[in-house]
């Protein structure tokens, strides 16, 4: 399959944090426990279960521009092109 896909571009299949800011303050306690017991990975005690996500397709022969972020659940159809500098929350319907 060929895409191409120039520098600086972002998939993100996830919202990264919950909605629900009682998560998030859960998830922030957390990143300070483990920073301050010296681990590297900051989210080793992350609880995803509260994150949504969604997987990223993107068919052939798309052209992601440049510094792009496609979010999650999206669809990159054949041939579309994404401008660059575009936050992608929708499909992008063949050939658009």
């Amino acid at each position: 399959m060929i895409v191409f896909i120039s520098w600086g571009v972002y998939f993100f299949d996830n919202d990264s944090h919950s909605m629900d800011y009682r998560h998030r303050i859960v998830d922030m306690d957390n990143h300070l426990r483990d920073w301050r017991a010296g681990e590297t990975n900051y989210n080793k005690s992350k609880d995803w279960t509260h994150v949504s996500s969604a997987p990223i397709k993107v068919c052939r022969y798309a052209w992601i521009g440049m510094e792009a972020m496609i979010l999650k659940g999206v669809t990159i159809g054949e041939g579309a092109v994404v401008g660059a500098g575009s936050v992608v929350t929708k499909d992008v319907q063949p050939g658009q």
